[in-house]
């Protein structure tokens, strides 16, 4: 059965304050969400799961971590420490700084994970950082990124255009991102700001648009100033969590049952999310029959092109078959960008009564990311 993702995980969220320190010696606060036994402040630890992957998550112009908490404790549920800089929270912002204290809570986090005496000792799997953010919040996500190479994916919301520009950044962005937007946003339309973003970046991206969604419903209270949408906050909030956790599931974890609420029918056939996506990976044709008259070896032929920016190499994975199949190869050698690979889908059809049918699919899998993936199918048929 396919996980809810917008359902609370096996964990409660427990909440603290931590002081990260800067290289400079200056410091700022930052509220550290956490897989918990119990919800609220300075719950007691759980354990159970760790080492646990972690989000750097950057707040809006303005708005405290609180006004994000029913999101950030989700993440925490779901088995993520998720750590929000309380920094930035003047009125002329500096974008920069801000995205650094982003990667400074990354930092936190890794000395904590490598310090016998701290109580994240070991628990913190530091090659496994994300990160996340809120209008400005979401533009110094992207600048942290394209500037931090431990950072492997990045989900933002509504993300702003900053100074420096996140949109010129995202041509340096090269791990997946999304960029999560609502289509009745008045503060930061998507035609300025998350379309641009994901026009400047590369394969694979990602363009959720919430329809009817708006800025400020990507928090749990408004302020003053705050725009409003025709889409009710509950259900906004319930698609962001779901295609935020589906998104770090599939990315941090290399988990692919998330793989259909990123890529898939999950977010494809929900009217309320217009989805525009590059993957980067073609598997062509994505359907294709062969006969055979005696039972014997047959094959499929599968072209597979690398549409993305960098080399890449492939698993090809096979499921739903009950003939013996086999990919070859698999895995593939490295792809150059722009280049393709022919793939042999060998079938060995057996000696049963005819007539009968046999369908597998096929997945390219690329091993840059562990996430992205096309799929095409094969069905050989023993009239």
């Amino acid at each position: 059965m396919q996980p809810d993702y917008a359902a609370p995980g096996s964990y409660r969220a427990g909440r603290r304050r931590v002081t990260v320190r800067r290289p400079n010696n200056t410091t700022f606060n930052a509220q550290l969400y956490y897989p918990a036994t119990a919800t609220g402040d300075n719950t007691p630890y759980d354990g159970r799961g760790a080492p646990y992957p972690a989000i750097s998550f950057g707040h809006g112009f303005l708005q405290p971590p609180e006004r994000y908490r029913s999101i950030l404790e989700h993440l925490a549920t779901w088995g993520y420490f998720v750590i929000a800089t309380e920094s930035a929270l003047d009125l002329f912002p500096n974008h920069r700084a801000y995205a650094e204290d982003m990667r400074y809570c990354l930092t936190y986090l890794e000395q904590q994970n490598a310090d016998p005496a701290s109580s994240l000792f070991g628990q913190v799997a530091t090659e496994l950082f994300g990160v996340s953010g809120h209008s400005m919040g979401g533009g110094a996500s992207i600048l942290a990124t394209a500037a931090d190479s431990r950072i492997k994916a990045v989900a933002n919301l509504a993300a702003a255009e900053t100074n420096p520009s996140a949109i010129q950044a995202s041509a340096n962005v090269t791990v997946p991102h999304s960029l999560i937007s609502g289509s009745a946003d008045t503060i930061t339309p998507l035609s300025n700001h998350g379309l641009r973003m994901y026009n400047a970046g590369f394969a694979p991206k990602l363009l959720p648009v919430i329809q009817g969604g708006w800025h400020c419903g990507f928090q749990d209270t408004s302020i003053i100033g705050c725009d409003s949408g025709p889409l009710p906050r509950a259900t906004q909030l319930q698609l962001t969590r779901r295609l935020l956790t589906a998104f770090f599931e599939l990315y941090l974890r290399n988990d692919l049952t998330a793989w259909d609420w990123v890529w898939g029918d999950g977010v494809l056939k929900d009217p309320l999310i217009q989805l525009t996506a590059e993957s980067g990976i073609v598997l062509e044709p994505d359907f294709t029959t062969r006969y055979a008259t005696t039972p014997r070896l047959i094959e499929h032929r599968l072209f597979l092109r690398n549409r993305s920016r960098y080399p890449q190499q492939y698993a090809i994975l096979i499921d739903g078959n009950q003939w013996q199949t086999e990919a070859r190869p698999a895995p593939t050698p490295v792809i150059p960008p722009d280049a393709s690979l022919q793939i042999a889908i060998a079938v060995r059809v057996p000696r049963v009564r005819r007539p009968a049918f046999d369908v597998a699919r096929v997945r390219a899998l690329s091993l840059r990311d562990g996430g992205t993936l096309a799929t095409a199918y094969v069905r050989t048929i023993y009239p």
